[in-house]
């Protein structure tokens, strides 16, 4: 009799000569006469299991025996490794956050559950083109991975189920899928990046345009008013081209508001947070503007729901927020028509929408608005809708923008009620 201990080999020829085998119950319920036992041991180290064989009637077991029983062992070891490590690539693949296709001759051959959430539809895509799901985004930017062979990773679109476009990251990689040659395509939203990319830019330009300010308004001011004061002096001591000295002095004033939008971005502001009714503001705005409206044939229409909350916020910014969109709205109705302005409560917040019937913005255009110097009109400087978007912002609020060609635009603040 041979017994063997820890990783090695057990083996026992007369299990009733033996101390520990010849005690246990299992031994006398099967009738077990001689024992091998010999360890599936994985590459890590770790002691799996037990490869077993035993008679009913005495055996000795050889040499031969014993290395027959090693090899299978080793062969159940690999195998369970390979089952091991598929089980594990697959729930990998299988919960992924990330999407996972795999294509062949441009047709998808398996998608995993992320692909289907991006797609937004529990659908099954096999079998359609990949192609006609992720198309190059209009700045796409192809790189490959150094560390890797013919890796390329872009940015491209996702189109969704509902024809929307995602904006995805991929990673292409060659790989081999049932023994034919195939591409494995891991796919990542990029949503948030893309919208903390586009943040970073507007506080850049923000940025620039603080400095800008700051190192230019103040060298500006100072000629503007001795030219103002001339022009005035000249003013009143002629009787002959009133108009032209109007229409500079119109011209110097123009020059001034640009120069004060540029001091609000480069002084710094204390506030006066109080709370106040929405109402009272726009109404106070109105006021201010309606003259003006009446002249050039234009009409302000309101429609205020009732109980509204009060908000807290600095009055006077609010207000030049107002002043900015309605005065905008004023200006690309030169024909006239309605401006009308709504508040209601949306959950959480006040909603206040002002809707002009002018020409309307094209989409491509549309998302640049708030952008500093970059305006839809003639005379304009971007600046009045840029600090307007800082100062809601401010007041944790949104400002947003949408717009129909021919039918006119709306602005839609929302500010939280606290």
């Amino acid at each position: 009799m041979i017994i063997g201990a820890g990783r090695d080999p057990v083996i026992i020829d007369n299990t009733s000569k033996h101390p520990v085998a010849s005690t246990l119950e299992v031994t006398e319920l099967l009738n077990i006469k001689s024992f091998l036992g010999v360890p599936i041991i994985l590459k890590d180290g770790y002691i799996y299991g037990t490869l077993c064989a035993i008679a009913t009637t005495y055996y000795s077991f050889e040499e031969k025996d014993i290395a027959l029983f090693q090899s299978m062992a080793s062969f159940l070891a690999h195998y369970i490794e390979l089952e091991t490590s598929e089980h594990l690539y697959r729930q990998l693949v299988e919960k992924s956050p990330d999407g996972i296709m795999v294509e062949k001759d441009g047709e998808l051959i398996y998608t995993n559950p992320a692909i289907r959430d991006l797609y937004g539809r529990e659908t099954n895509l096999i079998g359609e083109k990949v192609t006609d799901i992720v198309l190059p985004s209009e700045k796409s930017h192809l790189y490959k991975d150094s560390t890797a062979v013919k890796q390329n990773t872009a940015e491209k679109k996702l189109i969704q189920a509902d024809g929307s476009a995602l904006p995805i990251e991929t990673i292409e990689k060659p790989l081999l899928y049932k023994g034919e040659q195939a591409t494995q395509i891991m796919i990542r939203d990029i949503t948030y990046r893309k919208q903390m990319e586009e943040f970073i830019n507007q506080s850049e330009k923000l940025s620039v345009a603080g400095q800008l300010a700051a190192g230019v308004a103040h060298e500006i001011r100072n000629p503007l008013t001795g030219i103002k004061g001339f022009l005035q002096l000249l003013k009143a001591t002629t009787n002959e081209h009133h108009s032209y000295y109007d229409v500079m002095m119109s011209e110097v004033e123009r020059i001034n508001e640009i120069v004060n939008e540029f001091l609000y971005l480069a002084k710094p502001e204390v506030y006066k947070i109080e709370k106040h009714d929405i109402l009272d503001l726009i109404n106070e705005v109105i006021m201010l503007l309606n003259t003006q409206a009446i002249l050039n044939n234009q009409q302000i229409v309101t429609n205020f729901s009732l109980d509204l909350p009060k908000i807290t916020c600095e009055s006077n910014q609010i207000k030049q927020v107002l002043i900015n969109i309605i005065k905008n709205a004023m200006e690309v109705m030169s024909e006239g028509g309605e401006i009308y302005i709504t508040v209601e409560k949306s959950e959480h917040n006040l909603k206040l929408i002002v809707c002009d019937e002018g020409k309307g913005i094209p989409k491509e255009r549309l998302v640049h608005l708030g952008e500093p110097f970059y305006t839809t009109k003639e005379k304009g400087t971007g600046l009045g809708l840029m600090i307007s978007r800082k100062i809601i912002e401010e007041h944790s609020g949104t400002l947003s923008f949408a717009s129909v060609v021919n039918k006119g635009t709306s602005v839609t603040i929302l500010l939280p009620i606290h």
